[in-house]
């Protein structure tokens, strides 16, 4: 981090006792924010005035002007601005903000003194803002390029937590694509059996247009068999679709080939048309259920709100009714023990019943599908068309209400249920009825068939305990009742569909005393009215972690519903050969069956490389068959990332049978500067543009560098937030500078952002500046592009740091008044000359008149 101006200059005119004193200030005792400079070391201005160090007295300082900067209001980010730098009267440098910056900022016009005179103002004048918000504060930091503001919050709109205002979602560059790839060669020998060798392509192509996405998955594959004619080719188009957001109601519009949501009824693939709520649109702090905490505070009280002990929010209010809606989502974690501490020290307390079930939602929030198009299942002959919608509304803290219902042609269903949050636990009870008519004649069932499916959901944390019950659910469906995609099984295949009478699911995760690990218990059971016996399928573990590794031990049943019995026991452990995120794991398996079968299993694994972009796996191991020793052998795999693709390598061996594998991922972006290589990516992306920063390495993605055009993309970001995005210098020419090194980008989903990161070329040279009479240029004095931009400032001995301005025309400024400044510029010294250089940056020298 750059350190502040004032420190700068202080090293520069005072080497000796004060720079010791900044560098230890229990012993000097000099205050950043406080410095002060003895005009007299530096002379007089070419005007014979003394210089004027007052703007350089705090950290951060900078002279008036035009700044590039990163805002964060009230310690949130808001966006990297443009800011204006006046001087007033008292020599101090301050920010200035017309009203559409401050409207930006979240300020609440009508809560001002004097909010009709604002508005009356033309919209382009621009104020410091404590004498618009009173109370308010800005601090520009010169070094860092960074700009805090603080704004009581009376005069601020309230947003929750986490909010990215959607004017700042970026939708992307209007016109471009990708193709994402993932391409493997897969050869099998079985011994006698001969050898089979597969190869498969898998793509996933996209085009954005404007601010819609349009997609196509497909997959090639060929395999062939020795001594077997014919190549087995086939081609699969997975999917095809185009999207769109609907940003007022927080929603996607999708047309074309998808899947149906799956919080109320089992999900099916369909092509058609769908508008359903994306909650990724709201703010982190308003995802998943919370309950909203309502109070009464008699004086500015301060509210703290824990769960299990751990703080998990804090905030001051003002006196009178209060209440706090922007909860993160713990809804397993239990109840909230609020405190409500007054100005005077008086503290009240208060709890607030949480537990969470899936279907419940806070407090006015709503979620809602609307789905019309055809079955796609390509294993069906008939694919009905039907149309689905459903619809959950959170009432206040304790109900939530949702429904949907189902229409084919042939078969509806219609689903009503409620979910309650209690002292007792999270609740979720509903009821689903359906009609089938004109069914295929199959033995045993008519023509029609109608029936009912009951369910209830339970989740409970029992503090007493710890005991977390994070999920019981149990159904019971009548005899006639069908699902929809059973019922188009059914339709197609007769008999062949099991109606599921009965099901039950527990999960139980159990915290021992500290230090002792954690046990956990999960289990399902489900019997069906067409088929005899039920299947069966419980486990339960033990998991625990050391200074040297961890460890976990497993054992589970399953039994299915030919009474076949299935009884496997498991035992891990790992340990880290070093402390260092690179440092190899090895881990050591063995499992067991009833069936007397087993495995032994002995494995390294870890990474490696500058960006950890080297990973390998490698293994020994043993089987055993009925009780006697099988086969033995090994393998290992090994990935290669680079800003490219990612390439993959395996073989193994196993007594008379061995498998070798190769493969690369990646993908290829089209955007508005041509096409770059990168890693496979995921479903937001962003590209990035930085001039001749070739080798300079993307923090966000491991083996990701700078191309030799400029570009690089980081492959993994997430919509709706705000995702840090930085480059580290590292690697690239010293004969480029990049001006930014970090950027705040909030994507749409599937977007396909552009984001530039300014860069200086050129050899960097120290240019001595003159004026006509031969006087150097004061120190501190600004040095500009033709557009008013800083450049750099003039130090000591008239010396100025440049980098690529041979040539352009330059001006220095030390006051507002004309002989005040001059212009200049400068050419790269000779070849003869090239050899003065100071630590490495070459000289030369200017006349600024």
């Amino acid at each position: 981090m750059p350190k502040p101006l004032s420190l700068m200059l202080l090293a520069v005119f005072s080497p000796g006792a004060a720079w010791a004193a900044v560098a230890n200030p229990a012993d000097g005792a000099v205050a950043l924010n406080d410095v002060q400079f003895n005009p007299a070391f530096l002379g007089k201005t070419p005007d014979g005035r003394p210089q004027d160090l007052s703007r350089f007295s705090g950290s951060g300082a900078a002279l008036p002007g035009t700044y590039r900067a990163d805002v964060f209001v009230n310690m949130g980010w808001l966006g990297r601005r443009d800011i204006v730098l006046r001087e007033r009267d008292d020599h101090q440098v301050v920010a200035c903000f017309n009203r559409a910056q401050l409207d930006e900022m979240g300020v609440d016009f009508s809560r001002l003194p004097d909010s009709d005179a604002l508005t009356r103002q033309d919209a382009s004048t621009c104020h410091e803002i404590g004498a618009i918000v009173p109370g308010a504060l800005s601090s520009f930091n010169a070094g860092d390029l960074k700009l805090d503001v603080s704004i009581p919050q009376l005069y601020v709109h309230r947003h929750a937590r986490g909010y990215v205002d959607p004017q700042y979602w970026d939708a992307g560059a209007p016109f471009a694509g990708f193709i994402n790839y993932n391409a493997n060669a897969y050869r099998y020998d079985n011994g006698s059996a001969g050898k089979t060798t597969q190869y498969y392509l898998g793509s996933n192509a996209g085009l954005n247009i404007g601010e819609w996405r349009l997609r196509h998955n497909a997959a090639l594959t060929q395999q062939s068999y020795q001594n077997q004619s014919g190549d087995g080719r086939h081609y699969q188009s997975i999917s095809t679709y185009a999207q769109h957001d609907l940003t007022a109601w927080q929603s996607v519009l999708t047309v074309g080939d998808s899947f149906t949501p799956s919080d109320l009824f089992s999900s099916v693939g369909f092509r058609g048309v769908q508008i359903n709520s994306d909650d990724r649109m709201l703010p982190e702090s308003m995802q998943g259920y919370a309950p909203v905490v309502r109070g009464v505070a008699e004086t500015n009280a301060r509210v703290s709100i824990r769960q299990n002990g751990n703080l998990i929010y804090e905030n001051t209010v003002p006196p009178g009714e209060f209440q706090i809606n922007d909860l993160y989502n713990t809804g397993y974690a239990g109840d909230l023990n609020v405190t409500v501490t007054e100005a005077d020290g008086r503290t009240r307390q208060f709890v607030v019943p949480y537990a969470a079930v899936p279907q419940l939602l806070r407090t006015g929030q709503s979620r809602y599908s609307i789905t019309a198009g055809q079955l796609r299942d390509e294993s069906l002959d008939t694919q009905p068309k039907f149309i689905q919608a459903t619809y959950q509304r959170g009432l206040n803290n304790t109900i939530t209400f949702y429904g949907g219902l189902i229409a084919a042609e042939h078969y509806q269903a219609g689903m009503l249920g409620v979910a309650v949050n209690t002292p007792f636990g999270a609740v979720a009870t509903d009821v689903t009825q359906s009609q089938a008519r004109d069914l295929p004649a199959v033995a045993g069932l008519g023509a029609q068939l109608t029936g009912q499916s009951y369910r209830v959901t339970y989740s409970k944390l029992l503090e007493a305990t710890r005991t977390n019950l994070t999920v019981a659910a149990y159904r019971y469906s009548t005899e006639g009742y069908l699902e929809f995609n059973s019922y188009a099984a059914l339709i197609n295949q007769g008999s062949v569909v099991y109606r599921t009478r009965n099901k039950f699911q527990l999960n139980v995760d159990q915290p021992l005393a500290e230090g002792w690990g954690h046990v956990f218990i999960s289990g399902s059971t489900q019997d069906y009215w067409n088929q005899p016996g039920r299947d069966l399928l419980y486990q339960a573990g033990y998991s625990n972690s050391y200074k040297w590794g961890s460890f976990s031990v497993s054992a589970g049943r399953s039994k299915d519903a030919q009474n076949n019995n299935t009884t496997q026991y498991m035992l891990s452990i790992s340990i880290p050969l070093g402390k260092q995120p690179t440092s190899p794991l090895l881990t050591a398996s063995l499992t067991r069956d009833s069936m007397h079968n087993g495995s032994e299993q002995l494995a390294l694994s870890g990474s490696a490389g500058e960006m950890r972009n080297i990973s390998y796996n490698a293994y020994a191991s043993a089987n055993q068959f009925n009780g006697r020793d099988g086969s033995t052998g090994g393998g290992g795999n090994l990935q290669y990332a680079t800003s490219a693709a990612t390439f993959s390598a395996g073989a193994s061996s196993m007594g008379n049978t061995s498998q070798q594998s190769l493969g690369v991922s990646g993908a290829l972006v089209f955007h508005p500067g041509g096409v770059t290589a990168a890693q496979s990516l995921g479903e937001s992306i962003a590209v990035i543009e930085a001039p001749g920063a070739e080798g300079a390495m993307v923090n966000n993605v491991n083996g990701v560098r700078v191309n030799h055009n400029g570009y690089a993309v980081v492959t993994n970001l997430m919509p709706y937030r705000q995702n840090d995005i930085t480059l580290d210098p590292k690697g690239m020419s010293e004969d480029v500078e990049l001006q930014e090194t970090s950027s705040k980008l909030a994507p749409r989903s599937g977007a396909i952002a552009m984001v530039k990161f300014p860069t200086r070329q050129g050899k960097p040279m120290i240019v001595r500046l003159r004026l006509a009479n031969g006087d150097n240029l004061p120190v501190g004095a600004s040095v500009q592009q033709a557009d008013g931009s800083e450049l750099a400032m003039v130090g000591q001995g008239g010396r100025t740091f440049l980098r690529g301005q041979e040539g352009k025309p330059l001006r220095v400024s030390w006051g507002p008044q004309a002989r005040q400044q001059c212009s200049f510029s400068y050419a790269r010294p000779a070849q003869a000359s090239s050899e003065r250089k100071n630590k490495g940056y070459l000289q030369t020298e200017a006349i600024c008149q």
